[in-house]
């Protein structure tokens, strides 16, 4: 009538006490996995590793008895990665049941495989005695949470700390860890506060890394993969029985262009797909590199897929295509097809520019002095942990601009001493060739960082003088500067004061295209000009970051992106410059605007005025704005950007 407590303890006891089985996970999944027919795979029924046997490998360094503790497969997409995964999950759960975390790049994936995984689940009959049934509020079988017999399964996804954080797991998955936030809610790189996930099980923990690669230099599945043995697929000719890479180089097409074959490394002789049949059953992954000890890694292309998959053929021809694109100033297909086919990054060599370009560019002119088409001079300060960074940009007819000064200021941003040594800098005179004198019209000041007070106190003080504070915001389609500033000042009855401090945001994304669009032009609107004194760094900076492009629902979306080796603060504060000229609005200048900055600027004879009559500002905007720059408040707006020292009186 009654469970017997002292039997189900036994029971228990007993099954702790036995090891973990020594079935490897190709091999469990050969005898038990099913691939259910309602997921939409091809290939239903009956899981065979035998028709992917390259995917043995990578199960066997998964399984609980392989020593090596991170798996990372850098490989094409719809090879292995996640149906590997659901074998390993089974196998775990049926051997060696212990919590599993996995982690998605997105909700709408994490969705996606736990409905892979609950219908995993119910079509393996002992993965389905041993897992929670889903019922009506409970909850131990939920979306993302699958309780089983030893453990839990979690699914979730990357984009938030907690998500990495709340959860102790012995194994650990991560998929397409490219496409993973680079710093999550800013405490540092997610693949590490994932792995901490672990630290009580270090030692049988096991983590499995999943990703097509994505530019060089910014992928995360490429730094895994370079620290472990680096294994790489071998299979042997059918002619010679030289064994042999598969590298894309190698495919050519037939006379007529209707038919693809692989020419073989050591007999030249002509490779078709059929032949495929033998060579995969004997694929041979062999280790190029020693590895930190610990990481097994693999790298596998398109090229291997089996037959009935993605052939050959389809491969030629859609590199064909994005081969057209690419000539025609489209890199995004290659990108996509180095990425998901080849499996190896993009480094951007055909449309980045580099640094070098643009220092064999280099005119001959001096820093801090104003070639003759400058009209108008802006600044940008980026706020470091030991220093300041300062550069002053001129601009022209069209924003035509020159770097007039790169400066660094070393010391501390919280001491008053390194903003007083900034503000006298920002105060210097340049003497125009016409012999005017001209002053820097606007400064942005970056509040991002650990000193976001010490910038806003700055910036306060000097509002009239059109110093700001400015965050960049690194989302697609917003203006280089927003139309109107946010109030960061508030009493304490939580009112925001009228003149105090204000923070303009900067659509990085969308001024990083526009300046990395004129890199290739001489001279003209837009053109960006450098003097022969700046650095080699200088340049490297100004081209360090790289477009990547994703794909998100089958729309391609692009976002910059900083390999983590290089620095890049002379792009963020030309980024900083050209907000400026936007503040100043000089993207809206007419002809007019610019012939009358020219007259000011014209060259003037020894006993003339300094001032030219034609090029005062209108009596309204002067009136209220006495310390006005001269050659600027010719089109400034009226009543937008005016402010007054009453908010620093009431202080």
């Amino acid at each position: 009538m009654y469970a017997c407590g002292a039997k189900v303890y036994g029971y228990g006891f007993a099954a702790g006490l036995q090891p973990d089985p020594v079935l490897w996970i190709d091999e469990w999944a050969d005898a038990y996995q099913r691939i259910p027919a309602d997921t939409g795979a091809a290939e239903p029924g009956k899981y065979l590793t035998e028709r992917t046997p390259y995917a043995r490998a990578v199960m066997r360094a998964l399984s609980p008895e392989h020593p090596c503790k991170r798996v990372v497969v850098m490989g094409a997409s719809q090879m292995l990665k996640t149906q590997t995964f659901l074998n390993w999950m089974g196998g775990c759960i049926h051997m060696a049941p212990a919590n599993i975390l996995a982690m998605m790049p997105s909700l709408p994936l994490a969705k996606r495989l736990s409905s892979r995984v609950a219908k995993t689940i119910e079509a393996v009959p002992v993965l389905r005695e041993r897992v929670a049934r889903p019922r009506s509020r409970d909850a131990r079988n939920t979306l993302d949470t699958k309780d089983f017999t030893g453990g839990q399964l979690i699914i979730t996804t990357a984009g938030s700390a907690a998500n990495l954080a709340e959860i102790a797991a012995r194994y650990l998955y991560g998929d397409e860890i490219d496409r993973w936030e680079r710093n999550v809610g800013d405490e540092g790189d997610p693949v590490e506060i994932f792995e901490a996930r672990a630290s009580t099980f270090a030692h049988n923990a096991k983590f499995y890394y999943t990703s097509s690669p994505t530019v060089e230099g910014a992928s995360k599945i490429k730094d895994l993969h370079d620290q472990g043995t680096q294994c790489v697929p071998y299979v042997p000719c059918p002619h010679c029985g030289h064994s042999q890479v598969l590298h894309f180089e190698q495919l050519k097409w037939n006379a007529s262009h209707t038919a693809v074959h692989f020419i073989c490394a050591d007999c030249g002789a002509a490779i078709e797909e059929h032949h495929k049949a033998t060579m995969l059953p004997a694929i041979e992954f062999r280790a190029t590199a020693e590895g930190d000890g610990e990481t097994e890694s693999f790298w596998i292309s398109a090229l291997y897929m089996p037959l009935g998959w993605l052939s050959w053929l389809s491969i030629m021809r859609q590199y064909d295509k994005a081969l057209v694109a690419l000539k025609n100033g489209n890199p995004e297909p290659m990108q996509v097809f180095y990425n998901t086919r080849l499996a190896k990054v993009w480094d951007h060599a055909q449309e980045r520019t580099r640094g070098a370009e643009l220092k064999a560019r280099a005119e001959d002119y001096a820093l801090r002095t104003i070639p003759t088409g400058v009209l108008v001079l802006t600044a940008a300060v980026d706020t470091q942990v030991n220093r300041l960074e300062l550069l002053i940009k001129g601009w022209g007819i069209g924003l035509e601009s020159w770097t007039i000064d790169h400066q660094v200021i070393m010391g501390d941003p919280a001491e008053a001493s390194t903003w007083d040594m900034l503000d006298e800098r920002l105060q210097a005179e340049f003497v125009h060739p016409s012999g005017q004198r001209m002053k820097i019209a606007a400064v942005g000041v970056d509040s991002g960082g650990a000193h976001t007070q010490d910038v806003y106190q700055f910036c306060r003080q000097r509002r009239w003088r059109h110093v700001l504070a400015i965050k960049g915001e690194s989302k697609r389609g917003r203006p280089v500067l927003a139309q109107r500033p946010s109030k960061v000042d508030v009493s304490w009855r939580g009112h925001t004061e009228k003149n105090g401090c204000e923070l303009w945001m900067i659509g990085t994304d969308t001024a990083k295209d526009w300046i990395y669009n004129r890199f290739k032009l001489p001279s003209g609107p837009g053109a960006q000009h450098f003097s022969v004194d700046l650095p080699d760094e200088y340049y490297d900076q100004l081209t360090a970051e790289r477009k990547l492009v994703r794909y998100v629902k089958g729309r391609p979306v692009t976002e910059w992106v900083k390999p983590r080796s290089e620095r890049n603060e002379v792009l963020d504060l030309t980024v900083y410059n050209l907000a400026m000229a936007h503040y100043l609005q000089l993207h809206r200048y007419q002809v007019a605007d610019w012939e009358k900055l020219q007259m000011k600027y014209a060259q003037t004879g020894l006993f003339d005025s300094p001032a030219v009559a034609a090029a005062a500002p209108p009596a309204a905007v002067t009136a209220t704005t006495p310390a006005q720059p001269a050659g600027v408040s010719v089109s400034k707006p009226a009543g937008r950007r005016v402010s007054r020292s009453g908010y620093l009186g009431r202080r």
